[in-house]
């Protein structure tokens, strides 16, 4: 039995009904052991992570009289905390108050990490400058929580200049500020401070971590800063410190979506003579960007060399492989992986239907498109808007608007809201049937639903009202733009303008010629051989020909 004046070790509990048992034999002793022996068997109990006993303890201690000291306070606090319920731990700093019980550093750090842990990041930082301003003293902890809120919040610049703050204080910083700080900074792609920071860090003796060079070659690598990376990366190579195949593969994604395949691969060599082998993301990397040079049997040498490896295709890989054939029109090879996939795994997902659905649409292969639309659902994938969207920019394209408009009326039942991108579709399949009234109430429907037409929709509008000849509507239309926050981009003055020149109204065409040049844009093939062809046949208007000089 633990008595007043013993020591006892609370570590060495077995389980929490050992310190259960002896919490009631200390309750039941008399006289009490001291407010410390309870909250070391507290504190002990914390440890084994039984936050809600630990509060209904301390409750039960209050009842039975029992004194409370700043550390039994501070116990309840942090078990709220741990339990995600700050807001009882402000509650129990109200009751310390009252009591004339001061909160201690330790009080505040805890419901400032509490708060860090709710995501109420903005209320820690008010608190953090509250505590500093009513002279209490941070711990290295406190600081390092409050860095990286800061970072989460996006402010940055507050970050930097806390992360000087403690080392003014005398607070030696270690590689995880270093590293919470260079992240954040990155991420606002700030690589000019995040390399700067970065120096410092070493120069100081503090080695970075695979974390940090992870990071500067991701911010590399997001500013375009591809051959820079690949620089950085070699040379960290050089001094022989160990990179992770996600390093590496960040940066060959980069390369290959930029073109740079060749450098790809010879980031791929070093990375194998360093010998770490290639994983599913790095050659799913380099099989996309082959296919985006439409090189697929280079596409298909990798995909190969991958299962060889051991590596086995995903559903991420396939699909890339399905759409590099696509893209390439030999849908029958995409068919072919598809049924490879249907008999072997992964099984195909909705992005594989999808792009298949589209592939088909393009090739101007509909009945195909619809079948499999049907196989889909029925073997369980869920059409998402692209499926739909795919669909039904086919069916619009073709002129089956009847199966168009039936469809989206489906998706619209199913749940899905159609975006600005499947009305502007509808909208152009009825202007190519001749429907503009229904295509102009589709339009204006858009602002009713909180939609706002972008600058694709407005070109479909302008370009299918001055089809129809009504280039009063048309020219409205392209007035309006603007004051809808949509400024006209060369499509759609130079849709107008053809509009203009097509119905003879060559005035109005070449004042918006020079408009549109004052703007930064200019004419296309097609403005530009309607001018040619006005001037050859009556020289109208002479200063519109020196503007395409």
């Amino acid at each position: 039995m633990a008595v007043k004046g013993n020591r006892k070790n609370y570590d060495c509990f077995d389980n929490v009904d050992d310190a259960l048992a002896s919490f009631n034999r200390m309750v039941e002793t008399y006289p009490s052991p001291s407010i410390v022996e309870f909250t070391k068997l507290l504190g002990a109990i914390v440890r084994m992570k039984h936050y809600a006993l630990v509060i209904s303890l301390c409750n039960q201690m209050e009842l039975s009289g029992l004194p409370r000291n700043i550390y039994s306070f501070n116990i309840v606090i942090n078990c709220f905390c741990r339990l995600g319920q700050v807001d009882f731990g402000f509650s129990v700093l109200g009751k310390m108050l009252k009591l004339g019980i001061q909160p201690d550093v330790v009080t505040m750090s805890t419901l400032i990490n509490g708060l860090c842990a709710q995501g109420k990041v903005a209320h820690a930082v008010n608190l953090f400058d509250d505590m500093i301003g009513k002279g209490y003293h941070p711990n290295l902890i406190t600081y390092s929580t409050i860095l990286n809120g800061l970072c989460k919040m996006g402010n940055t610049k507050k970050a930097v200049r806390l992360l000087r703050t403690m080392e003014e204080r005398g607070f030696r910083l270690d590689i995880v500020a270093y590293g919470t700080v260079i992240d954040s900074l990155c991420k606002d792609k700030l690589l000019t401070e995040a390399l700067e920071l970065f120096i410092e860090m070493k120069s100081k003796g503090i080695p970075p971590n695979i974390v940090i060079y992870t990071c500067l070659i991701h911010a590399m690598c997001m500013s375009g800063q591809l051959w820079e990376a690949t620089r950085f990366l070699t040379e960290v190579v050089a001094t022989n410190i160990a990179l992770d195949v996600v390093t590496y593969s960040i940066l060959i994604d980069a390369l290959c979506k930029d073109g740079m395949i060749s450098e790809a691969e010879d980031i791929v060599s070093i990375m194998i003579k360093q010998g770490i082998e290639p994983n599913i993301v790095t050659y799913s990397s380099l099989i996309d960007g082959y296919c985006l040079q439409n090189q697929m049997h280079e596409a298909e040498r990798v995909f190969e060399l991958m299962i060889k490896n051991g590596c086995a295709p995903n559903n991420f890989s396939y699909n890339i492989m399905i759409n590099g054939y696509c893209k390439t029109k030999r849908l029958n090879k995409a068919m072919n992986l598809f049924h490879e996939m249907l008999h072997k795994g992964p099984i195909p997902d909705t992005v594989t239907y999808s792009i298949l659905i589209q592939g088909m649409c393009q090739q101007g292969r509909l009945y195909s498109a619809k079948e499999l639309f049907k196989k889909m659902r029925t073997s369980g994938q869920v059409p998402d808007l692209i499926t739909y969207l795919a669909l039904l920019n086919g069916l619009c394209r073709h002129g089956d608007i009847k199966e168009a408009i039936k469809l989206f009326n489906e998706m619209k039942n199913s749940g899905m809201e159609p975006n600005i991108v499947h009305y502007s579709i509808l909208i152009d399949g009825m202007f190519k049937i001749g429907q503009v009234k229904v295509a102009t109430e589709l339009f204006h429907g858009l602002f009713m639903k909180d939609l706002n037409p972008d600058v694709y929709t407005y070109a479909i509008m302008i370009k299918g009202f001055c089809k129809e000849g009504l280039l009063d509507e048309a020219n409205q239309l392209f007035r309006v733009m603007e004051d809808n926050d949509c400024l006209p981009d060369s499509r759609c003055y130079n849709l107008m303008i053809q509009g203009f020149l097509r119905n003879y109204c060559t005035s109005q065409a070449t004042q918006l010629l020079k408009k549109m040049v004052r703007e930064g844009y200019s004419a296309d093939a097609c403005t530009a051989t309607l001018f040619v062809n006005l001037l050859c046949r009556d020289g109208r208007d002479q200063s519109c020909f020196e503007i395409f000089h």
